[in-house]
């Protein structure tokens, strides 16, 4: 058989993907403005409803290996944890937002249409009474296997589901000064408390260093006990030219001081602080060869000395080396070597090859402790140590300020919706999340771990489908973790909100526009992080890893705001060339490389391991299009009277911070 075209997904993938596309098809019935004026809004329809409502108990109408069916006339309530097969919804199903601990565990649920799934509300979210929380479990293998859609879903057809977790005030901040390999406390840039984190929330951080981004819990919230000390100046008993004692302390492990040729005593070198501190510890690297297998670190604690010795090391080796001094009312900080110990550094402390004359090698000295009568700021104390060094705070670049810092993200939820752990990582089979035509989907401050079906079409986290218009339709504030094919899906919906998310090992991609006629969505203030690019690069619905990116868009035609995107292969990717009829039910109906941009502004890409963005040759036109995003006028370079047709002014992206990954 001929190769399918790039992108194309294999065979049976596409036989699959065919049925699904027919069935859904003819669900999407009529245009955008007709499902919007079918949309109703589950809030007002339950203000609507009278006083004296009956709401009858959802557990005692199940059993657990049965489908259990919610009559459209029902308003059922979950106040107590319940285990059921399957769960259609034609009526009303709420969540009792007074009761803690509840756990709905099934292998569907259907929101059928008219029916309504409401846990929370904006008015009284989950968690906002002490104590409680709502866990809803999708497990696998149902007994009972939906007749369309089989198992392993939480979804809705025309009917509404709004899940509200408690809102935290900021879900995600960056370290405001760098954390050392080791660290266990974090400075952050906004109050942990003001910030709504709280002790025992899971919070992750972004690599700056081309590495592993790592998760971590929370176990203290309380002052520093220690911070990196600003230091004035270096001076030293040696120095060459080129390789001066400032060198130690201008934040670069790549610069070096050298004492080559200094005499006996002359291998000294003394860092003075810029405020009187009581210093808990220091941190020198040394490169080697040229380390101190012997030296004394020394303090001064009046202008007129003497130096007092704080420590003695006899066991120097290369790298990072961290020394607790615990010494108050400190001015400067001296190491001297022990000049005879510079013959012997060779293998475990013999006579080497490096003479004692060619002196010391150091790139960096660092000194921990707190300004004398200073109040400390507050942290936040790690359960395990980070695993390297991440950059915090602003840099100067050649005269200007950058914010190259750490994401620190918090994962922890009032409400988590859970697939099942067991076999996850071998199965790559998760639960999967949708809503479709003329239905609303509003998902806030919820964790939505082990979700995603890898190369099932539509099988994702979280996901919008050919809604049309649906300016109802919010995902914010979400966690969604480890997802084994995509965080967020909008597909053939217009008019949305996606913000303030977390999106952490998301498979294939971390946002997805899917067919190239999505339009006028807001895409904002999203943290994509994968821990490893090679975690998330993976080949999924005929796309091959390279084309692994945070935001994979598709369609143009979409705020694009504040986003931070860190581990992927690309940061945003636009794959114009590789799509260019676009995909699924909008093919042959746009030109995705020649849409418009919507607004592109303040976002972030850093240590991904290509691009951090890359557009792939978009040629931004003036395009005809109707209310679903599809052309009318066709993508032609001129107009019907030989005028150019690009668009004019031109497409501008702002404020975009690109640092740290491979090419851009």
């Amino acid at each position: 058989p001929a190769a399918p075209r790039p992108g194309m997904a294999p065979r049976a993938a596409r036989t699959r993907a065919a049925k699904m596309l027919a069935l859904l098809a003819a669900l999407f019935v009529g245009s955008s403005a007709a499902l919007t004026a079918r949309r109703v809004d589950a809030e007002t329809r339950l203000q609507l409803l009278p006083a004296d409502t009956v709401w009858k108990n959802a557990s005692a109408q199940c059993s657990p290996d049965e489908v259990c069916v919610v009559p459209s006339e029902d308003r059922w309530l979950i106040s107590s944890s319940m285990t059921v097969d399957g769960l259609r919804v034609h009526g009303i199903l709420k969540w009792d937002d007074m009761q803690p601990g509840i756990t709905l565990t099934v292998a569907w649920l259907h929101v059928e249409q008219g029916g309504v799934l409401l846990v929370g509300s904006s008015r009284e979210p989950i968690g906002l009474y002490p104590g409680v929380t709502a866990n809803i479990h999708i497990k696998k293998h149902a007994l009972n296997r939906h007749p369309i859609l089989g198992d392993r879903f939480l979804a809705g057809n025309e009917s509404t589901i709004k899940i509200y977790g408690l809102p935290k005030r900021r879900t995600w901040t960056l370290l405001s000064r760098s954390a050392a390999a080791g660290s266990t406390e974090l400075f952050l840039k906004h109050d942990p408390a003001s910030m709504g984190w709280s002790v025992g929330d899971r919070v992750g951080v972004a690599t700056t260093s081309v590495g592993e981004s790592t998760t971590h819990r929370i176990v203290d919230i309380r002052p520093a006990t220690d911070e990196q000390l600003a230091l004035a100046s270096a001076v030293a008993g040696q120095q060459e030219a080129h390789l001066p004692a400032s060198n130690a302390i201008d934040g670069n492990v790549g610069s070096l001081w050298s004492s080559f040729a200094g005499g006996v005593d002359a291998h000294w070198l003394q860092v003075n602080l810029q405020d009187v501190s009581n210093v808990t510890r220091v941190r020198f690297f040394f490169q080697e060869p040229r380390h101190a297998p012997a030296y004394d670190v020394e303090v001064l604690t009046s202008e007129s000395g003497p130096w007092e010795v704080a420590a003695n090391v006899t066991d120097g080796v290369g790298g990072w080396r961290e020394i607790e001094l615990h010494r108050d009312h400190v001015r400067a900080v001296r190491l001297s070597a022990a000049y005879s110990s510079l013959w012997n550094r060779g293998f475990q402390g013999r006579r080497g090859a490096e003479p004692a004359w060619s002196g010391l090698w150091m790139n960096e000295v660092q000194v921990y402790g707190r300004r004398v009568g200073e109040t400390m700021p507050t942290v936040i104390v790690l359960d395990t140590p980070v695993g390297a060094d991440h950059m915090g705070g602003v840099k100067e670049l050649e005269g200007r300020q950058f914010e190259m810092a750490a994401e620190v993200v918090n994962m922890e939820r009032s409400v988590t919706v859970t697939g099942d752990h067991d076999d996850f990582y071998e199965s790559k089979e998760g639960f999967s999340t949708h809503m479709m035509g003329a239905g609303v989907i509003d998902i806030r401050h919820t964790r939505v771990e082990y979700c995603g079906r890898r190369d099932k079409m539509g099988k994702y986290c979280l996901h919008m489908h050919m809604m049309g218009s649906c300016p109802s339709c919010t995902f914010q504030g979400n966690a969604v973790v480890d997802g084994q094919q995509v965080g967020i899906t909008i597909h053939g919906t217009h008019d949305s909100l996606v913000d303030q998310n977390i999106v952490w090992d998301a498979r294939g991609a971390g946002i997805y526009t899917e067919d190239g006629n999505e339009m006028n969505n807001v895409i904002s203030n999203n943290v994509i992080i994968c821990s490893r690019w090679q975690v998330c690069a993976v080949p999924w619905l005929g796309h091959n890893s390279i084309q692994n990116a945070g935001i994979y868009l598709i369609g143009m035609t979409n705020d694009i705001l504040y986003n931070r995107l860190a581990g992927h292969q690309h940061g945003l990717f636009t794959p114009g060339s590789a799509y260019p009829r676009g995909q699924g039910y909008a093919w042959g109906k746009v030109c995705p490389q020649h849409t418009p941009f919507g607004k592109f502004k303040g976002n972030v890409n850093h240590d991904n391991v290509r691009y951090g963005l890359y557009l792939d040759n978009q040629y931004p036109r003036n395009l005809v299009r109707d209310e679903n995003g599809f052309v009318k006028s066709g993508c032609e370079r001129f107009d019907a009277d030989g005028r150019d047709n690009g668009v004019s002014p031109a497409n501008v992206i702002e404020d975009e911070f690109d640092w740290h990954n491979m090419f851009v």
